[in-house]
């Protein structure tokens, strides 16, 4: 997290010094924005070393967009033949008819395959302003599975308690706003298809994220308890 905060700051800055360039449509995509303005850090712009910098960023934030991509692929096909299989069975070759065929790892990686050509296809801009939110939501859930895994084991475990507190108060209030606003747009009748994904995502995310939230006090409390 403390990685990730300071490579805001440097995209913030980056994107400050090409700002003007970027908002008239100077860059093809968001990654040569960034790439343009830390190499402006280093080098005028059309010098070698403005250029070899600017080509080196744009193609590592190419290939951590495509690493991602094939984390993500993996871990979804994961998630989704899990749900067809029972707690007793180890693979799809343990599951009988339908669940069979849905939890078999080559359905699953086709299935998430296509559902992401399709999300592709849409409009980026419609879907990135949640992933901040989802991004952080899960540190703060991360931070809290840990506290209470240590608490349960019998160790140390208040260090998480204000980074967890303060990531999971900044993506909620976060997650209500966006569908306090979506619910505006909405009941305006200017909805489009980004503002109906938005708000039901983020509502159920904040949903999920409280339940997860009130199950986490309830066991730091009965770890209290023992103490």
């Amino acid at each position: 997290m403390l990685i990730e905060s300071a490579l805001g700051i440097i995209s913030l800055i980056a994107v400050g010094m090409v700002y003007e360039t970027y908002t008239s449509g100077g860059f093809g995509s968001p990654a040569v924005a960034f790439a343009s303005g830390i190499a402006l850090m280093f080098g005028t712009d059309g010098t070698s070393v403005n250029n070899v910098i600017k080509a080196l960023l744009t193609l590592a934030v190419s290939v951590f967009a495509l690493t991602s991509l094939d984390t993500g692929t993996r871990l979804s096909r994961f998630m989704f033949s899990e749900l067809f299989l029972k707690e007793d069975e180890a693979s799809y070759k343990d599951a009988k008819g339908v669940r069979r065929l849905l939890a078999h790892p080559l359905f699953g990686t086709i299935f998430m395959v296509v559902v992401g050509c399709i999300l592709g296809g849409l409009s980026l801009s419609q879907i990135w302003s949640l992933f901040g939110a989802a991004n952080q939501l899960l540190a703060g859930i991360a931070l809290m599975a840990i506290a209470a895994w240590l608490g349960d084991a019998g160790k140390n475990n208040k260090m998480f308690f204000i980074p967890m507190i303060f990531m999971l108060a900044a993506t909620l209030t976060y997650l209500v706003m966006t569908v306090q606003k979506k619910i505006a747009v909405i009941g305006s009748g200017a909805a489009v298809w980004g503002d109906w994904f938005q708000f039901i995502f983020a509502a159920a995310m904040a949903i999920l994220a409280v339940i997860l939230v009130v199950q986490g006090v309830q066991t730091f409390a009965a770890q209290a308890k023992k103490k």
